[in-house]
C-alpha cells in the first residue's frame, strides 16, 4: 500500500496493507512515552537502584489502566471514539515501549501479574461490551464505533499478552487471544491469530524491515543454511490454535473479569516514592539531582577502595 493509499488521521506500520494505527493512538503513546522518559534515571546520568525504572513505568502503566477502566464502565464513555483511541494505544504500548519490557522484571510479581491481568480484562471486557452495544447489529468497524481500523487492532490486542508466556502468570493468555478472537469471528470478522504483533509485507516477513536487515547474518547457520526456527514456531501456532465457543468464551470471560482485576491493580498502586520524591525524576530539583549523583559517586568510590 503506497503512503497516498494510508487514509487520513492513521499511519501503516510496516508494510502490510491491514497495519493501520491511527494518529490519535500514536499521540497516546507519545505521551507515555514522554513520560517514561522523564522517569529513566539514566536520562539524568543517575542510577538510583536497579528496578527503579521498572517501578517507575509500572506506576505509569498502572494509572494509565485505572483511567482507562474508568472509561470502559461507563455506557456512553466506552462507545466514544476517544475511548478506542486509548485502547488502540495501550495495545501500542503493551507492544513496542519500555515500561512493557521492564514491568514484568520488577521485585513485586503481585503488582507486575495484576498490570498483566488489568490489560486482558480490559480489551475482554471492552470487546463483549462493545458487541452488546453494537446489538441488534453485529459488532463491526462501523458498529458501534466507526474504526476502520478496528478488527486489526482486536486481533493485535489479543496477541500481545502471548509475548509473556512462560513467566509463570496464572491466567492463560492463549484462552484470552482464542476468546477474543471467537467474538471477532461470530461477528464476520477476522478470527485467525496473528503471526506477529505487526506484520511486514505479508504474514511471513519479520515485524519490520530493519529486523530482516539486522539479522540476515544471523539467520544462516554455519553450513550457510538457514535458520527456519521462526517460521516453524509460526506454524505450530497455527496448527495448535482452536477457536473458542461461544461457551468457552463465557468461561475465559470470567476468568479475566475487569472489576476485580482493577481492584487489584488499585490494592496494589501504593506510592513507592524514592526519599520523599516522585518516580517522575523530571520533578526534583537541581539540589536533589545533584545530591543523588554524590551519594552515586560516594558508594562508587567506596566499593573500589576496598
Amino acid at each position: 500500500m503506497p503512503d497516498s493509499d494510508v487514509p487520513a488521521g492513521f499511519k501503516r506500520v510496516g508494510d502490510h496493507p491491514a497495519e493501520l494505527w491511527s494518529d490519535a493512538a500514536f499521540e497516546h503513546v507519545f505521551r507515555m512515552q514522554e513520560e517514561e522518559q522523564k522517569r529513566n534515571p539514566d536520562v539524568y546520568g543517575l542510577y538510583i537502584y536497579n528496578d527503579f525504572f521498572g517501578y517507575a513505568c509500572t506506576d505509569l502503566m498502572l494509572r494509565s489502566m485505572l483511567s482507562l477502566g474508568a472509561k470502559a464502565a461507563l455506557t456512553k464513555a466506552r462507545v466514544k471514539l476517544d475511548t478506542f483511541h486509548r485502547f488502540e494505544a495501550l495495545v501500542l504500548y503493551m507492544a513496542r515501549s519500555h515500561g512493557a519490557d521492564v514491568f514484568h522484571t520488577i521485585d513485586d510479581g503481585e503488582l507486575a501479574e495484576a498490570i498483566y491481568n488489568a490489560y486482558g480484562s480490559l480489551w475482554m471486557s471492552y470487546v463483549l461490551n462493545l458487541e452488546k452495544a453494537a446489538k441488534p447489529d453485529k459488532l463491526s468497524p462501523t458498529k458501534p464505533i466507526e474504526a476502520l481500523n478496528f478488527e486489526n487492532v482486536v486481533r493485535t490486542a489479543a496477541k500481545v499478552l502471548r509475548e509473556y508466556e512462560g513467566i509463570g502468570f496464572e491466567n492463560d493468555p492463549r484462552d484470552l487471544e482464542r476468546a477474543m478472537l471467537r467474538v471477532l469471528e461470530r461477528n464476520g470478522m477476522d478470527g485467525t491469530p496473528k503471526k506477529k504483533l505487526f506484520l511486514g509485507k505479508c504474514s511471513d516477513d519479520s515485524d519490520e524491515e530493519m529486523d530482516e536487515d539486522e539479522d540476515e547474518d544471523e539467520d544462516e547457520d554455519e553450513d550457510g543454511e538457514e535458520d527456519e526456527d521462526e517460521d516453524e514456531d509460526g506454524e505450530e501456532d497455527r496448527v495448535a490454535f482452536k477457536p473458542a465457543t461461544d461457551k468457552e468464551v463465557e468461561r475465559i470471560a470470567k476468568r479475566w473479569r475487569l472489576t476485580p482485576a482493577l481492584q487489584a491493580l488499585r490494592d496494589r498502586a501504593v506510592e513507592v516514592d524514592f526519599r520523599g520524591r516522585s518516580w517522575d525524576i523530571s520533578t526534583w530539583s537541581e539540589a536533589q539531582i545533584a545530591a543523588e549523583k554524590a551519594r552515586e559517586k560516594a558508594m562508587t568510590e567506596g566499593f573500589f577502595s576496598d
